[in-house]
């Protein structure tokens, strides 16, 4: 004799209200794509047929990953000691691959809870089903641990009662079962010993086998997550602050990313322009008059490209990519003939090994080492263009796997081989790049050396002028489109699709850090600190969103579990990731505060 459960649980899917008009009284929530998406003038040429493939979508996250900072990797490694720092990059990593999950399930809520006119979705009761009749979506068969005779009135408690709960029969299971008592508590059943034959014995692991016992059948339908997928709607990360954190996460989040992305491209404008003065003055011999020409160049290169959308600069980040995987190759195949060149030039001076654990230098390694890894205020952006999006995660996450492997690379060979004596910024060390080529008269002078020495010395010194020509724009378009989320609000679905107003909010975005950067080149303290928003923007955000749009998808009845689910999707991960990103925004301004007050004593 068995006891059989029958527990149905409410349907996952959503009933839209959608329609192609905007709303006539805007919602308290907003995104930059209202009512249905629509091919218009703008994006006649991008529909989504032909949006883009992983490996482009893969190409612009590593443009924005591998900016100039993985330059600064190297030194990371040699003041933090090369196994300490080989640990917390990864660990860092791992931490960006689940604050990018946080994102990418955060998306897919707000896809299913809020219709094309951003009101909230409301949950559909389903019909009670028919006897008889096969029940949707697939099933799942669970077993209770096997129990003796004599132990029955362990089982047959009242049961907690929910929404559409039935005990119906189970044709699956046996053709003999009867119809249930009651729906709030389990039923007895008689069963044939013939029904008993069919049905299976296998219980759950380290479930007593036993003859005469009984056992308990479950049945419940399997949550339905194919529906929890980010589609064509692009959700800024504001408009997500907005729907789940209110106006003052907000206003919090905007203000930060700001700060962030300004000084971000400020000193974007001082590399390039420094790095173009130094290695090609081709208009003075004054420095600051080649400062100024290229300065200007660099604004010349990237406020158009600011302008212009990610499908109409495919071909330029592409290209990028590639002289970025070159440049990572020349620097790791060179290093040891470039530090034995550093050695020569500098008379055989004294080389101090990196150490393998230096705990005294964490201070200076834990920032890069986390800096190295935030990109995620642009995912929304690097998510909508690509065509397929259940392959999102997959995209970010081979990003984050191949940015660590190379970040740890490029850190272990050149911190191995320099030690110590490496440079801030590591690609100043090719500035007497010889290859082993170098020719020297009677008294120690260079006469010549190859021309593919030279060759390697001049791209390694200037490409982090080229690599900023790529990285500024894609930065400006994230901060213009959060700009312009935040200033038009509810009515932002009036505006989304006028290129004319998203080209002002880019210039207003690409134009002032290139003005900063003309009129003051050492950045300062201003940056320190502001960089340290980048800590929450990058990690704190993430977590707190993917926590609150939990929350609410349980507390308007929707599934908590997406298509992009995964290791990382629990309550406790993500508050030690919010944690994470506190702490470390928290210990960046501690040290920045002591060492500045060690300066002026």
């Amino acid at each position: 004799m068995f006891h059989i459960e029958e527990a149905r649980t409410g349907s996952d899917e959503a009933v839209s209200s959608s329609s192609n008009a905007p709303p006539a009284s805007p919602s308290i929530a907003a995104s930059p794509y209202w009512g249905k998406p629509s091919i218009t003038s703008d994006d006649a040429s991008h529909s989504e047929d032909d949006g883009f493939s992983p490996f482009v979508g893969f190409c612009f996250t590593i443009n924005y990953i591998l900016g100039t900072g993985f330059l600064t990797v190297p030194w990371a490694f040699a003041q933090g000691g090369l196994a300490l720092s080989t640990i917390v990059i990864i660990a860092v990593g791992i931490f960006s691959d689940m604050s990018k999950n946080y994102l990418l399930e955060t998306m897919a809520r707000a896809e299913v809870m809020l219709d094309h006119r951003m009101h909230w979705n409301k949950k559909k009761k389903p019909p009670k089903p028919n006897v008889g009749e096969e029940e949707e979506g697939k099933i799942q068969m669970l077993y209770s641990p096997v129990v003796g005779r004599g132990e029955t009135s362990n089982l047959l408690l009242p049961m907690k009662p929910y929404d559409n709960y039935n005990t119906t029969t189970t044709s699956s299971a046996s053709s003999g079962v009867g119809h249930a008592k009651s729906s709030c508590e389990l039923a007895e059943l008689s069963l044939p010993s013939s029904s008993i034959q069919q049905l299976p014995t296998t219980t759950l692991p380290g479930t007593p086998n036993r003859d005469d016992g009984r056992r308990l059948l479950q049945r419940r339908p399997t949550p339905k997550t194919k529906d929890y997928l980010i589609k064509q709607r692009k959700f800024e990360v504001n408009s997500l602050c907005r729907v789940y954190l209110g106006k003052t996460g907000l206003h919090i989040y905007t203000v930060s990313i700001c700060l962030y992305i300004y000084c971000t491209l400020w000193a974007y404008t001082c590399v390039f322009a420094s790095a173009m003065s130094t290695a090609a003055p081709l208009f003075s011999n004054d420095v600051d008059t080649n400062y100024l020409i290229f300065a200007i160049v660099f604004a010349l290169l990237v406020v158009p490209m600011s302008c212009m959308e990610m499908h109409e600069q495919v071909t330029v980040q592409v290209c990028m990519t590639g002289a970025r995987f070159l440049m990572l190759a020349l620097m790791v195949g060179t290093s040891k003939m470039c530090a034995e060149d550093v050695r020569r030039e500098g008379g055989g001076g004294l080389f101090v090994e990196a150490p393998m654990f230096e705990l005294e230098g964490i201070t200076s390694m834990a920032p890069i080492m986390v800096f190295a890894h935030i990109y995620h205020h642009s995912i929304p952006g690097l998510a909508n263009p690509v065509a397929d999006k259940k392959k999102l995660s997959g995209i970010f996450r081979s990003t984050a796997i191949f940015s660590t492997l190379a970040y740890t690379l490029i850190g272990l060979v050149l911190g191995s081989n320099f030690g110590k004596n490496i440079n801030q910024s590591s690609n100043l060390n090719w500035k007497d790049f010889t290859g082993g080529t170098a020719i020297y008269d009677i008294d120690n002078n260079l006469i010549s050396i190859a021309w593919w020495a030279k060759a390697i010395s001049l791209y390694v010194l200037c490409f982090p002028a080229l690599d900023v020509i790529s990285a500024f724009p894609l930065n400006a378009m994230t901060l213009g489109n959060n700009m312009m989320v935040s200033a038009y609000g509810k009515r932002i679905h009036e505006v989304d699709k006028n290129r004319c107003i998203r080209t002002q909010f880019r210039i207003l975005a690409s134009v002032p850090p290139i003005i900063f950067g003309i009129l003051q080149r050492q950045l300062g303290k201003i940056t320190d600190y502001a960089g340290t928003t980048g800590f929450v923007i990058g990690f704190s955000f993430p977590a707190l969103l993917y926590l609150r749009s939990r929350a609410m998808a349980e507390r308007k009845h929707f599934s908590t579990v997406t298509f992009y689910s995964g290791y990382a999707s629990y309550k406790f991960g993500a508050w030690c990731l919010f944690s994470f990103g506190v702490t470390m925004a928290l210990y960046v301004v501690f040290f920045l505060v002591r060492d500045g007050l060690s300066y002026e004593d």
